[in-house]
């Protein structure tokens, strides 16, 4: 799925579903053959083979991975397991896998109906950055406390071996440690299905406080797998990320640093995050995706109604 940004006359493809066969590279070339595209969520590894065949890129953030398996593969830290054991003392976790045409109805009208209940309920959507529908995951978890739903989060896929949690949505009413509970729970299903990787997604206007040199073993294969693999060569959780400017931006519609601080107490390796396309990426590409994706109608409600804007 694509939009057409009118300034800076590039396609922007913000969904696309991959086969498990299917080089990414190969089709990301073939569709540049006849179009001006952009896409963002790059990693590293998709990065450096699309450089080599003259593409341009630009830093949008970085992206929280737990790797599962491997020579240290990871555990939770003794409070994530507590923090989930004081939610599922208060309610418990339902799993949906596979989703049916009707799962994914029921879940969108739980998303629309989750959202009214959020902190965020008073704040204009942002579009087109996540799925925040479940019409591609591959499946879903909810938790429930007296039967309502108080949490979603939702799978989709990032390669053969690696799935990416979607949405972290809860109520205002959800009990604490509910969205712990829901990843640990998602950690636990990710092993016994042989996922090795599994993104927390990303935190935007954010980069590594360290210059990040992409993997140079394999490159081109681990791209074909649908995953950068990384050897110890990205942020580790205990390093502190640099901000850009447009952190300063939206620092009052988005808290980059909150989001950052919630995903990094998992203890997980960060890599960066690009923006790709096959021509310059230059300001009027920025500014389309700003006013597309609707951060100016965020940023300007959250200005306007500053109580509003730390929710």
């Amino acid at each position: 799925m694509s939009l057409g940004l009118t300034r800076s006359r590039k396609d922007w493809i913000y969904t696309a579903l991959v086969g498990s066969n299917l080089d990414l590279v190969a089709a990301l070339k073939a569709e540049a053959d006849s179009r001006n595209i952009l896409i963002r969520g790059c990693d590293p590894v998709h990065r450096s083979v699309l450089v080599e065949q003259g593409w341009y890129s630009r830093q949008s953030g970085i992206e929280a991975f737990l790797m599962l398996d491997g020579p240290a593969p990871w555990q939770p830290h003794r409070s994530l397991r507590e923090l989930r054991r004081r939610a599922l003392r208060k309610g418990s976790i339902e799993i949906l896998d596979p989703l049916s045409q009707e799962d994914i109805t029921f879940l969108n009208e739980s998303l629309a109906d989750l959202r009214n209940r959020s902190h965020y309920r008073l704040r204009p959507s942002l579009r087109h950055l996540y799925q925040n529908h479940a019409d591609f995951w591959e499946q879903a978890l909810l938790y429930r406390k007296d039967g309502i739903i108080q949490a979603i989060v939702g799978w989709s896929r990032n390669g053969p071996r690696a799935r990416h949690l979607e949405v972290l949505l809860r109520s205002g009413a959800a009990p604490v440690g509910t969205m712990e509970a829901l990843i640990l729970e998602s950690v636990s299903l990710a092993r016994n299905q042989g996922i090795q990787v599994l993104s927390l997604g990303e935190v935007p206007f954010l980069r590594l406080s360290r210059h990040f040199k992409s993997p140079v073993n394999d490159t081109t294969s681990s791209a074909a797998n649908g995953y950068s693999i990384l050897n110890g060569d990205s942020l580790s959780y205990f390093e502190k990320p640099r901000k850009f400017a447009s952190y300063y931006l939206m620092r009052p519609a988005f808290s980059s640093m909150g989001l950052f601080r919630f995903k990094n107490k998992f203890r997980p390796s960060w890599t960066p995050l690009y923006l790709m396309s096959n021509r310059r990426i230059g300001v009027l590409a920025l500014a389309d995706l700003f006013l597309v994706s609707g951060c100016h109608r965020l940023l300007g409600y959250c200005l306007a109604h500053p109580r509003h804007s730390k929710a």
